[in-house]
């Protein structure tokens, strides 16, 4: 299918679709479609200039969710090739999405093909292309005329080049992709049904059993490259439906998925493990008594998943978290002996190095003396460390979705998220996520401690 859009503006989430034209090509036959709409705001007089499309031509004609119920059944499941085709599918979608409606398809640019196809040219705009092939245009920037030079310039190039060639790149360049022909059609048009939007997808076998809880940054997107991988395999051959829960951003995503996992808690004893996209291993603290009742620091690594209880520090490796340790412990005056963090180096049966300079007595490894020391750590490890995150230890972060406005408010403390129930939660995908946001989104976070 060949599209094309004409807008209010370039702003992809401020301005408005104006009109819409296409060619769906099938089986043969070729049906076209074109409609002005009525955007809802006024055109800019230099788009007005560009386009041609003025306030008094769209006036009566319809709104784009007045129009939407007729064209979905033809675009959807399509492979959307268009000029540029980020901007016309990324319109696409947000026009769907305010309409109340899921969209996603696979997409082909045509600027990318062109420079795959010809890369002795410079320029891949459409004029250029129109210019350098002869394409007789009437009436440029309407939607209509840019689609059939579009589907004239496909022609030609198909005629030039090999099928192989052209297969190849289109192939290559698809993005999305077009989902594996394997699939079932009922979970094809699941499938199909997506967004391409934030959220987690709940992936169920034949049997009804859940598979796998995932979150996706651009769920249809991730999903279409997924199952054209090795590692998607798996679900073509055992997944047989979906169920999809959408969310406002990816800390948020996040937070719904350890949510829904413990809601298929029994399921989910042995999820298919897929392919890390971080598989890093961070480190956090944990304080263990000995046989004594002394509490001993243990640097233990960070596992993804649920806990009653919050992290003590995130540390991106061994030796960063024994630095901060030692550090945590000469702020509070731990005993590092007690805490068992003393040195390789330090001699057995040697005197702490805190109660060799007098600051220390010793009481700390006898009756009171451990009770108290006891009760001051648990008082004040939330004071360790979390990475990147300055000398900040527990914030709530506000995301917001930028179409409809809808916000959450998430509390996060020693690199983990607080859920509903009072749990916490870690993915090894959460300290790239808050880091992302400290550096750009510090506007929407309120440190609590």
């Amino acid at each position: 299918m060949v599209v094309d859009l004409e807008s209010t503006g370039g702003n992809l989430y401020q301005d408005r679709v104006t009109e819409i034209a296409f060619l769906r090509f099938e089986n043969g036959r070729v049906e076209h479609y074109e409609q002005l709409i009525n955007p809802g705001k006024p055109i800019p007089e230099f788009v007005v200039q560009l386009t041609g499309i003025t306030n008094e031509m769209v006036a009566q004609a319809p709104a784009f969710d007045q129009i939407a119920p007729d064209i979905l059944p033809l675009l959807r499941g399509s492979l959307i090739v268009a000029h540029n085709s980020r901007f016309d599918y990324t319109f696409l979608r947000h026009e769907f999405y305010r309409a109340g409606i899921d969209f996603a398809a696979p997409a082909l640019c045509t600027v990318q093909l062109s420079r795959r196809l010809y890369p002795q040219f410079y320029k891949h705009n459409l004029d250029s292309i129109i210019s350098r092939m002869g394409i007789q245009t009437d009436d440029r920037h309407r939607a209509l005329a840019d689609v059939l030079a579009l589907a004239d310039y496909l022609e030609h190039s198909l005629k030039e080049k090999t099928s192989d060639e052209w297969d190849n790149h289109c192939r290559t360049l698809m993005n999305p992709k077009i989902l594996p022909t394997q699939l079932s059609d009922s979970l094809t048009a699941k499938l199909y049904s997506l967004p391409d939007t934030v959220g987690v997808l709940v992936w169920f076998d034949h049997s009804g059993k859940v598979l796998s809880v995932e979150a996706y940054e651009k769920t249809y997107s991730e999903i279409a490259a997924l199952l054209h991988s090795k590692e998607g395999l798996h679900y073509v051959q055992n997944a047989a439906d979906v169920k999809f829960i959408p969310a406002v951003g990816s800390l948020h995503a996040l937070w719904l998925k350890a949510q829904v996992m413990q809601e298929y808690q029994e399921e989910l004893s042995a999820p298919f493990p897929l392919k890390q996209l971080n598989p890093k291993t961070f480190m956090t603290v944990k304080f263990i008594p000995d046989e004594h009742g002394v509490l001993k620091a243990r640097i233990v690594p960070l596992d993804n998943g649920s806990s009653t209880t919050r992290p003590y520090g995130l540390f991106i490796h061994k030796k960063a978290a024994k630095r901060a340790l030692n550090i945590w412990a000469q702020e509070h005056h731990f005993c590092p002996d007690a805490l068992n963090i003393l040195p390789v180096s330090h001699a057995k049966g040697a005197l702490c190095p805190v109660q060799a300079v007098g600051k220390c007595n010793g009481t700390c490894h006898k009756g009171d003396g451990i009770e108290e020391q006891n009760t001051r750590i648990h008082a004040m490890a939330s004071k360790l460390p979390v990475a990147d995150w300055g000398k900040v230890h527990e914030v709530e972060i506000t995301e917001t979705d930028e179409l409809s406005g809808r916000s959450v408010i998430m509390r996060c403390a020693g690199g983990a998220l607080e859920l509903p129930n009072g749990h916490w939660y870690f993915d090894n995908l959460l300290p790239s996520i808050l880091k992302i946001k400290f550096k750009q989104d510090r506007q929407n976070i309120r440190v609590i401690a």
